[in-house]
This record gives C-alpha cells, structure tokens and sequence, in this order.
C-alpha cells in the first residue's frame, strides 16, 4: 500500500490486477486509516483495488487527538437535538455546508478511477456513508454498488430531486439498534425514503451501536461478491 494524491484528496491506495475498485469514506473525525483492514477481509478472492480517502479538512477531536472529515458539524447542535428530540431533522432539514465541496471532490477522483476501471464499489461509514450517498445520487454513472455503513438521511429535498428513478446499482445499509450517534430513526428513514425511489437497499440493522461488527463485514462482503 502507499498514499498517493488523486485530484485534490490524499488516498491511501492497494492497487491490484483487477477490474474493480473499491472507494472507502471513513468518518467524521477519523482517518484514511480506519477501513485499511477491510482489504483483507472483504471480498478477498475478487482481488480488488482499494482507496481509502482522507477527509478534506482537518478537525480537532480533543486536547491532543484530531482527525478529518468531510464537512463541518455543528457538534453543540447535534448534541441538542439528541437530548430534545429533533434530529431527524438535523440533517435531513437542510444542505450541510460544505457537503457540496466534499461531492465534487470526490466525484474527481471517481471520474479518474472510471477511466481505468469497469467497476467502482463506493461506500463508506457515518458521515462518509452520507457523502457517499450524496455522489452516487448525483452522479449514478460513476457507481456500481453502493453501501452506506450507520448512515442517515441527509437534505431530504435535495435528494428527492435525484431520487425519482431507480438507480443502476444496488445499495447495502447497515446500522446500530442502539446508536447513540445517529439514531436508528435516521437509518429507517434514509430506507423508507429509498424504498419509495424502487431503490430498496439490503438492509441490516444489528444490535450493537454506532459500528461496523462483524456481522455487517459479513453481508457486506457477500453483498459486494454477488452480481
């Protein structure tokens, strides 16, 4: 493996002869890091590619820790609205700044991979997952599989814009009964919403919290391998 710079993210990338490539987003706060070892886990035998990207911009998690993510968060307003109830509107409600940066950026690096590959696999965790989603709803010509590990529904009306026909790939979502990050009710959402598009994901909730166990390493990389 090496980090290389594809258009303007850093990535650090596992080339191998293969015609698929696999496109992690990690989450809020994390790095490039976190998913590395999913290249020898999941569909181990296809030989895939990987690129494991880096958060755009850098975010300090506490005193001697920081990490990168995607666009800002309001974490004060997302703690509110988990204490009062109203977070099924806290990202749904609106655009999120910055999600449009985060889209085109990685939407670059996509473009890049199409040219040299037949089969690009996109997905990632949390916000990742919400990035993810966002490129393959605007752009469904760069992604053949989608999966979105403990995500949420985002921007509500903007997406129901680019949601009205089914999509030429399939979706795998996974989350927590017990998330106490992004609620459950977020991930029911974003399924419901998707179920009314004909785009009906692979659905798997879990009991467990806001993480990806093996469980879910299991039907994602069952999910990855069938046709």
């Amino acid at each position: 493996m090496k980090v290389e710079r594809i258009q303007d993210i850093d990535a650090i990338v596992n080339k191998r002869d293969s015609n698929i490539a696999v496109v992690v987003l990690h989450g809020y706060g994390a790095t490039y890091q976190d998913f590395v070892p999913f290249s020898d886990i999941v569909i181990k035998d296809k030989n895939p590619s990987w690129y494991f990207l880096n958060g755009i911009t850098p975010v300090v998690m506490g005193p001697y820790e920081s990490g990168r993510c995607w666009f800002p968060i309001d974490m004060m307003g997302l703690e509110r609205a988990l204490s009062n109830g109203t977070f099924s509107d806290f990202f749904k409600g609106h655009i999120p700044d910055g999600i449009e940066e985060a889209r085109v950026k990685v939407k670059n690096v996509l473009e890049s991979l199409r040219e040299k590959y037949d089969y690009i696999y996109l997905g990632g965790f949390s916000q990742g997952s919400m990035v993810s989603a966002d490129i393959a709803f605007h752009n469904p010509e760069l992604v053949d599989k989608l999966f979105l590990l403990s995500s949420t529904m985002v921007a509500e009306s903007e997406w129901s814009k680019v949601c009205q026909n089914k999509f030429p790939f399939k979706i795998f979502q996974s989350h927590g009964t017990g998330d106490p990050v992004l609620p459950i009710q977020g991930a029911r959402d974003l399924k419901s919403f998707l179920e009314d598009s004909d785009n009906t994901p692979q659905y798997l909730e879990f009991s467990g919290a806001h993480e990806v166990p093996p469980v879910v390493v299991n039907e994602l990389d069952q999910f990855l391998r069938e046709s």
